[in-house]
């Protein structure tokens, strides 16, 4: 029964909705409505459908006549069934007039009025649907109504200010799917319209087209107040305007949603705009729109004309904006705050300057710029992409920006504080200027605490400057990296760029930086002052300028904990119209400090002028400049690297540089160096003038070592340590000290030319020159193809040690010494010695000619000349003062000569000649007539001559000298001990020894009766002296016979077998023993091992710097002696205070391999040495005892009883 009364209610409700009430206006009545009669046809004022069944024409209407009013009613709807309405009585009342009502829908209304259509006020829920209203006033007014839905309708609005208007607020409402056209001949046209603001309303799929002949053209527009919880989606809107033009427009505009809308906005006279809020637009999004935006002024895509855009989305919009003024796709007079702008195309094209995202005053924060492809262009003015005062807190990620200017072109552009704390990374930059700067990226201040990576830059400036990423200040706590920059300028092109202040605490990591400016200079990293605490690593810089051209550069002030590392820079300058410029790789113009630079090649080329690997121009401090390659070409200088002024506490490692000029080429050119090593690096050069592979001036406590260069090397300074160097090359191969207290050993100077001019040559070969005092040069090796290499020393109190040299040694000065130099070469065999000065003393060395000295209380001793071409020693006086040497000449062996020991009346006077082995084919001695006050004895001199004797010509003058001893010397002879004055052993002497105790019992006669020429000296000889006390064999010290000759080095060996040297310890029984210390460097740490060292021979080597070329013997432990620290370890049972423990020492013997030079090289080192003073005197005296050198270590203890093997 229920149901089917329900059934029966559902069925009246149907049958009453189906009959409507016609409305055929044969009822017209009067209405006042708040204080006003109306005239009206039809009244509706009960709930209910109604329909229109006729048409409604009328042309003569008055002011208060309406049609139709729908009045103090409810759940109203008006069909007005498509009926015709119309009029042209001129400001005729409304088709409608809908009052204080609610529910009401009005649908299907077709008219074409000449004044406001239909009037709605104090109405709630109206609805209008699906009507064509033509109209010259609003085809739809709203008062104080909310809930409205304006559906499917087009209205065609002529001449009036506005088709669908709210005269307050659209509230609630929806307007969808409606066509507006409009033709406004007044100051204002509006397509939709609520004047004080739409709120928690959807506007979408309506088509909007206005065409404002005079005035401004609104699309969607909030006139006084806000857009606020809105859906305005899925528009076309199209204006074309006398005056503005605004697609959507508001106040303000917050939380709304503003999506695929797509709005076509055009100003014949003014700005034009897409989406518009004089004030703030905030917590919108702004969506799949396609904005196209032309102005015959301004042109703006989203605009906050006054304040800010602040949390708002802008995605998958295309922006397409022509103006002959300015174009702006998105604006803010203030902020952009908290933004996200993503997957926008935008083309910007103004005539004066086009803009992408522009604030007026203020900054972009905390905001999003993604993926977005960009193309600003300004026909005659500026192009800036993105262009705020200051960027912070933001990310610029993935966009593809473009942007021509005719003046200036810009990608970022951050106009006031700069960039902050803010990511740019994977953009695509293409930025170009026709007449003035481009600029891909710049901070008008800092860019501070922020990323930019992995960016493609390009920039370009037909006439003027351009950069890729330019910071006006800093560049602070940010990082820069995996970007590839292009710069093309026609002046300055610059890569990345402090302009005023300094690049600080920032990573620039992995860029790769390409320059190239056709009429100025390139710089790929320049900071105006500092760079400081910040790493510029695995960056490729390359630039062709023709201007100056510089890699890095800190223009002003100082490089301060800089890491500067594996870089690539390669640069071009060339000249034009004669301006000669130059090219640096790294260049600091004034200090470096604290800093690394290493592993970075760098190539350096200038045309014209000169070219810099690495310069700094004023001090280099507490820096490391290691593993670098630095190539440098130029026309006029070239420079691998170039620290002026200071370098202090600086380390210059392992670098590879190479020079070529046609001028004069410097490796390394440095000024004042202090406590600083240059070590490891290969420098090779080519010049046609000169070439300075190492140029140190006024340096101080400094290292050069284990360099090879091609190229000579200049130092000035003191306390310098200069070893282990290898200069090799064909021309300049040669060594300049100019200084005090320096250390040059274990240098090789090799010189290969193929030049054949000899003479020319002579002048140029290997060469070490040495000006000043207290310097010790040692174990150094001069070479060249035309055996002019040579030392040259100037100075006092000078060692000159254990080098190995072609042509000759040098020395002029007091106080010196030459020891255990090897003199030779085997294509002339000329090499010789020469010394000039006071209380010199030159022992030990191996000369292949000849050893001459100039000057009073020289030594000359131990030596061996191999085979003088004339004569072999000749110690002189000085002549022109007729000051007398008062020479020693001791123990010193000539092997072959025409005079061995010639004192040739250049006041060799009051000279010790003794115990020398002298062989010579003319005259082993020859006396000057003016020589006196010599004591000549123990010599053993040897005639290889044809002549019957070796006195045929001699003095005719000389006064007290004296040919034997001026005092009894103990020796041995055949066994037995004798004491007696004795002379010298002549070859050609043949007396008897009755007595037989070594001494020949007549006078050996020394001179003659001769007058002649020889050697084109007159001589007039009638002087004899004697001999008194001839020696019957060959003095071997202290003994009379078993002379056994001094060896020289190998390749002066003969092929009878090896002998050991004379200074060899007699209290080594074993001649493998002996034969093996000959052969060995004997080397010690300190006094006391020194005099250990001693004992086994004469010539020994002090550890301090000594690198093994030989066999060794160490005396001493690791403690005092640094060479044997260094094998220490390698020995099976090392050494130390605590083992082998108290009166303990150790014999041992370690092979060790030299890899070194080209040719693998192996030495034996035998260590001798405890864990104390008689420990070490121990194995000493009992490694004098040995037969052999043991396989095995040997621990031997101090007793009473002397040394005592441990078992």
């Amino acid at each position: 029964m229920i149901k089917k009364c329900l059934l029966f209610l559902l069925l009246l409700f149907a049958l009453g909705s189906v009959n409507a009430v016609d409305i055929n206006y044969s009822n017209p009545t009067d209405v006042n409505i708040e204080g006003t009669d109306y005239h009206v046809f039809a009244l509706i004022n009960e709930s209910g459908d109604y329909k229109v069944t006729v048409d409604f024409e009328n042309n003569t209407l008055s002011s208060n006549d309406s049609v139709l009013i729908i009045k103090d009613t409810e759940n109203a709807v008006l069909d007005c069934n498509n009926m015709f309405f119309s009029t042209n009585t001129t400001n005729s009342p409304y088709i409608i007039y809908a009052y204080n009502s609610s529910n009401v829908t009005v649908k299907n209304l077709n008219a074409n009025w000449s004044y406001d259509t239909i009037f709605v006020k104090d109405v709630n829920d109206f609805t209008l649907e699906n009507s064509e209203i033509i109209s010259e006033g609003y085809s739809i007014e709203l008062q104080e109504s909310y809930g409205t839905k304006i559906l499917e309708n087009t209205f065609n609005t002529m001449t009036y200010d506005g088709s669908i208007v709210f005269d307050d607020t659209i509230e609630n409402s929806t307007i969808s799917g409606n066509t507006i056209n409009m033709v406004s001949t007044v100051v204002v046209a509006n397509g939709i319209c609520g004047d004080y603001g739409i709120i928690n309303s959807t506007i979408e799929d309506n088509i909007i087209s206005i065409n404002s002949t005079v005035g401004t053209a609104y699309g969607i527009r909030a006139y006084w107040d806000n857009i606020i919880n809105s859906t305005i989606e899925n528009n076309v809107i199209d204006l074309y305007s006398a005056d503005k033009a605004y697609g959507i427009y508001s106040k303000y505009s917050t939380h709304n949603e503003i999506t695929g809308n797509t709005i076509n906005t055009s100003s014949t006279n003014s700005d034009t705009y897409g989406i518009c809020a004089y004030y703030n637009i905030t917590n919108n999004i702004i969506s799949g729109n396609n904005i196209t935006v032309d102005a015959c002024e301004d042109a703006y895509g989203i605009c906050s004309y006054s304040e800010d855009i602040t949390n708002v989305t802008i995605e998958d919009n295309v922006f397409d904006l022509s103006s002959d003024y300015e174009t702006y796709c998105i604006y803010a007079d203030d902020y952009i705050y908290n933004v996200s702008i993503s997957e926008n195309n935008i083309t910007a094209n103004g005539y004066d300057g086009s803009y992408f995202i522009y604030t007026y005053n203020e900054d972009l924060i905390g905001s999003t710029i993604k993926n977005n492809e960009i193309t600003i262009i300004s026909k005659e003015g500026d192009a800036y992409c993105i262009y705020p005062f200051a960027i912070i807190s933001s990310v610029i990620s993935g966009n593809t920006i473009t942007a021509y200017g005719e003046v200036c072109a810009c990608g970022i552009y951050a106009d006031d504080v700069g960039l902050v704390n803010s990511t740019i990374e994977s953009n695509l930059f293409n930025i170009s200027s026709n007449t003035s700067d481009s600029k891909c990226i710049y901070g008008d201040y800092d860019i501070l605490n922020t990323i930019i990576s992995g960016n493609i830059i390009i920039s370009e400036s037909k006439w003027d400057y351009s950069y890729g990423i330019y910071a006006c200040d800093n560049f602070e706590n940010s990082t820069i990296s995996q970007n590839n920059i292009t710069v093309d300028a026609c002046e300055d092109a610059y890569g990345i760029y402090a302009e005023d202040e300094d690049i600080v605490n920032t990573k620039i990591l992995g860029n790769n930086i390409t320059l190239n400016s056709s009429d100025n200079c390139a710089y790929g990293i320049f900071a105006y002052k500092y760079l400081e605490n910040s790493t510029i690593s695995r960056n490729n810089i390359t630039a062709d300028s023709y201007g100056e051209a510089l890699g890095i550069y800190a223009c002003h002030y100082d490089m301060v904990n800089i890491k500067i590392e594996n870089n690539i820079i390669d640069l071009y300058a060339h000249s034009y119209d004669g301006y000669y410029p130059n090219a640096y790789g790294i260049f600091a113009e004034n200090n470096i400090e604290n800093s690394a630079i290493l592993g970075n090649t760098v190539t350096a080329e200038s045309n014209e002028y000169s070219a810099y690997g690495i310069y700094v121009e004023n001090y280099t401090v507490n820096t490391a400049i290691l593993k670098n390659t630095f190539k440098s070409y130029a026309y006029n200088d070239s420079y691998g690297m170039v620290l002026d002024d200071g370098t202090i506490n600086t380390t210059i490692l392992g670098n590879n540089i190479t020079a070529e000029s046609n001028e004069t080429v410097y490796g390394m050119d440095i000024d004042y160096m202090v406590n600083s090593t240059i070590s490891g690096n290969n420098i090779a050069l080519d010049a046609y003038d000169y070439c300075y592979a190492i140029d140190l001036n006024d340096t101080l406590n400094t290292t050069l070592s284990e360099n090879t260069v091609v190229g000579e090397v200049y130092v000035y300074g003191n306390n310098t340590t200069i070893s282990s160097n290898t200069l090799v090359g064909e021309y300049y191969t040669s060594m300049y000290i100019y200084g005090n207290t320096n250390e040059i050993f274990n240098n090789t100077i090799l010189n290969n030319t193929i030049d054949e001019n000899e003479d020319y040559f002579e002048d140029i070969g290997s060469k070490m020159y040495v000006e000043g005092d207290y310097n010790t040069i040692s174990s150094n090796v001069l070479h060249d193809a035309w055996v002019y290499s040579r030392i040259e020393v100037y100075g006092n109190n000078t060692t000159i040690s254990s080098n190995t040299v072609d042509f000759y040694v040098y020395l002029k000065g007091n106080n010196n010494t030459v020891s255990s130099n090897v003199l030779h070469n085997d294509k002339y065999g000329d090499a010789h010695m020469g010394v000039y000065g006071n209380n010199n003393t030159i022992s030990s060395n191996t000369v292949d000619d000849s050893i001459r000295t100039v000057g009073q209380y020289t030594l000359i001793s131990l030596n061996t000349v191999i085979n003088a071409s004339y004569d072999a020693i000749d110690p002189n006086g000085y002549s022109a003062g007729g000051i007398d040497a008062y020479a020693t000449v001791f123990n010193n062996t000539v092997l072959a000569s025409n005079i061995g020991i010639w004192l040739d009346n250049c006041c060799e006077g009051y000279s010790n000649i003794t115990q020398n082995t002298v062989y010579a084919d003319d005259y082993p001695i020859i006396i000057g007539d003016n020589i006196t006050g010599c004591n000549i004895y123990l010599n053993n001199f040897i005639y290889t001559g044809n002549s019957s004797n070796i006195s045929e010509i001699m003095p005719n003058t000389t006064v007290n000298n004296s040919l034997v001893s001026p005092f009894e010397i103990e020796y041995k002879y055949n066994g037995n001990t004798y004491s007696n004055i004795l002379g010298n052993y002549w070859s050609d002497y043949s007396g008897t020894d009755a007595d037989g105790n070594g001494i020949g019992d007549t006078s050996y006669l020394y001179g003659c009766d001769y007058e002649g020429t020889y050697y084109k000296e007159y001589y007039d000889i009638e002087y004899l002296e004697n001999d008194t006390a001839p020696l019957m064999d060959m003095w071997n010290n202290g003994e009379i016979g078993n002379y056994v000759a001094p060896t020289t080095s190998s390749s002066h060996s003969s092929s009878g077998g090896r002998s050991y040297d004379s200074d060899i310890s007699d209290e080594i029984g074993s001649k493998v023993i002996k034969n093996f210390v000959s052969s060995a460097t004997v080397i010690y740490g300190n006094e006391i091992d020194q005099q250990y060292a001693e004992e086994l021979r004469e010539r020994i080597q002090n550890a301090n710097g000594y690198k093994i070329s030989g066999n060794a013997v160490i005396v001493g432990g690791p403690n005092a002696n640094g060479f044997a620290k260094e094998y220490n370890d390698q020995f099976e049972m090392p050494i130390s205070n605590d083992y082998p423990g108290e009166n303990k020492g150790i014999i041992q013997v370690l092979k060790v391999q030299d890899n070194t030079g080209k040719i693998v090289q192996s030495y034996t080192i035998a260590y001798i040495a405890g864990s104390d003073r008689l420990g070490t005197q121990a194995a000493l005296e009992y490694f004098k005892t040995l037969d052999e050198l043991p396989k095995g270590p040997i621990m031997v203890e101090w007793t009473a009883n002397g040394p005592v093997v441990v078992e």
